[in-house]
């Protein structure tokens, strides 16, 4: 099953660090820490910056799990983590892997 077919589950729990290197696999230029995931993704201006903040917004509201957002002109960085599990989870790969479908629908 892949990853952006899943949907976030309550109370996922912290991944252990092989857990963690397993998912990572299906995840293409994220930076992976105990504690959190990151990925820049770049755009041609800003209007495509905030079509993909909003995506991102609106995806998150529906897995009830959220990112931090640094949004400039034309980028943005995306970090997810589990703050009820003190680290990173099986959600917030679910959400790296949504994030960049995103970018693979605009692009296409």
């Amino acid at each position: 099953m892949s990853l952006t077919t899943e949907n976030c589950q309550d109370g996922a729990a912290k991944l252990s660090e092989v857990e963690a290197e397993m998912l990572s696999t299906d995840l293409q230029d994220w930076i992976v820490t105990d504690t959190y995931l990151e990925k820049t993704f770049r755009f041609k201006n800003f209007y495509e910056t905030m079509g993909f903040v909003n995506a991102v917004a609106w995806m998150a509201n529906q897995q009830d799990h959220h990112p931090d957002l640094d949004v400039s002109y034309s980028r943005c960085r995306v970090r997810w983590n589990t703050h009820s599990a003190n680290g990173i989870s099986r959600n917030d790969f679910i959400c790296a892997a949504r994030s960049d479908a995103l970018t693979l629908k605009a692009n296409s």
